[in-house]
């Protein structure tokens, strides 16, 4: 069943804003036509008029229509759980509490066989005597529009809906940019791209200032090639070295570990794959170094075979459990604390959700004290000669990225946190090269040897002294 209102606007103060300075008209829903069926699709029909009654924009947008639900948090412990268990895969009854309506601010001439491709679905050219000329472009499309201003319906009662339309004048360039946008939506949705990461798409260019949106490109150039920096001289230290002496198995272990809970984590709140595709490859690299370090090999006729570590590295491992064996001490009574607290008080949208939200705040919160037992063992051998410096060098340039990125990039609270921690970590890794210097007896990253010079033979390079008479 169709229900339908009409918007009429005979506004011409709107083709003369700032860019910048939306004006918006609140309107109240007829309540007397309005009925909460499953079936039914509000259409709302707008039409814009100049001030010589000719029709510029003439649209029926849906603010009532099926779209997916949202899930709901809820007290795992309490009996009144409503619809916790619904489906979040069907869909549900939402209305657009907001239209957004843009306009070309400032009037363009465009040649008649050079009009830009992407506005011409909204242009119409008329002849005005000796000349052609078109209406105001205006561009409407609420599926671009961000999700917040759809609202499912049964969170609000239909007699308090409201409907703004808000208009937002824009110049030629942020007005091509949309229809663009709108565009490669489209693609986007074709090639199976989610709703949800096409809207962070969206987003990155709509809602975002142009200098900052400049500044993020550049950023995230230098994000990924130092990601890729980092990670070939990471998989060139474990590929080539042999001596892992000096390097903590339990923080290889512990990382392992953390990052899948994080990689997990990111996956069940939906973040943005810029964020879900880096940490999913970084578990897989730890994963690998695990194997590495402790000498675990694999291969299609031998199976796995385990090799023997070397005394220094047994000795390394020593330090590294006694320091950690008075570090679990602290972490596991604090972890199982906040586990019960959150269970009791928090909600969560399901056990999963509880399990996997107790285990990346234990990451998060206490994985600073975790990534010490590292720089225990630097203290105890007073040396940081057998760390690949290159890596961990081209990480924490990454890790100033990201504190940029924490800002823009949508990402949970916790892992926004977390990026300012390991800025810590990597400064007291500075400090210890500067206290404990390098010793060039020892194997570098790549396995190889510093050796001292021979002196050269021949003449002297010293100037001769003259003789005085």
């Amino acid at each position: 069943m169709f229900l339908t209102f009409g918007i009429i606007l005979l506004r011409p103060e709107f083709l003369f804003l700032k860019p910048g300075a939306p004006s918006s008209v609140h309107l109240k829903y007829p309540n007397s036509t309005f009925r909460l069926e499953s079936n039914t699709d509000v259409i709302c029909n707008i039409k814009v008029l100049m001030p010589s009654k000719v029709v510029i924009l003439n649209k029926d947008v849906h603010v009532l229509t099926q779209r997916q639900r949202n899930s709901q948090a809820y007290n795992l412990l309490s009996s009144q759980k409503n619809d916790a268990h619904q489906n979040l895969h069907e869909s549900a009854i939402h209305w657009l509490s907001e239209l957004q309506v843009f306009l070309l601010k400032s009037p363009v001439s465009f040649p008649l066989n050079g009009i830009p491709r992407e506005i011409l679905p909204h242009f119409r050219v008329t002849y005005d005597r000796s000349s052609f000329v078109y209406p105001p472009l205006i561009h409407v499309n609420p599926q671009l529009q961000p999700a917040s201003d759809w609202v499912e319906l049964p969170d609000i009662p239909p007699g308090e809906l409201n409907f703004t339309v808000q208009f937002m004048p824009l110049s030629i360039g942020k007005f091509r940019l949309r229809c663009m946008l709108e565009q490669t939506a489209e693609y986007l949705k074709n090639m199976g791209i989610k709703d949800k990461d096409v809207e962070d798409i969206r987003g990155i260019f709509t809602d975002t200032n142009l200098y900052l949106l400049l500044a993020t490109v550049v950023v995230s150039i230098l994000h990924l090639f130092f990601d890729f920096l980092a990670f070939k001289n990471d998989i060139q230290f474990w590929k080539n070295t042999k001596n892992t002496a000096g390097i903590s198995i339990r923080t290889i272990i512990w990382r392992c570990l953390s990052t899948t809970i994080i990689f997990l984590y990111l996956y069940d709140e939906k973040s943005s794959l810029l964020i879900v595709v880096p940490a999913g490859i970084s578990m897989v690299i730890e994963f690998w170094k695990l194997c590495r370090m402790a000498k675990i090999s694999f291969s299609l006729r031998g199976g796995v075979s385990v090799g023997n570590r070397s005394e220094k590295e047994l000795e390394t491992d020593k330090l590294d459990a006694r320091f950690m064996r008075r570090l679990m001490y602290l972490i596991v009574p604090l972890c199982f604390t906040g586990a019960i607290y959150s269970l009791i008080y928090m909600p969560h949208r399901s056990w999963r959700s509880w399990v996997l939200q107790t285990a990346v705040n234990g990451v998060y919160a206490f994985g600073f004290l975790l990534m010490t037992p590292q720089l225990f063992i630097n203290y105890q051998l007073k040396s940081v000669a057998n760390l690949p410096w290159r890596a961990l060098t081209y990480k924490a340039f990454n890790t100033f990225i990201d504190d940029f990125f924490a800002f823009i990039i949508k990402m949970p609270t916790a892992h926004r946190v977390a990026c300012f921690r390991d800025d810590i970590i990597f400064v007291i890794y500075m400090y210890q090269r500067w206290l404990y210097p390098v010793d060039h007896t020892r194997v570098n990253e790549f396995g190889q040897q510093e050796s001292k010079e021979e002196p050269r033979e021949g003449p002297s390079l010293n100037t001769p002294k003259l003789k005085t008479s």
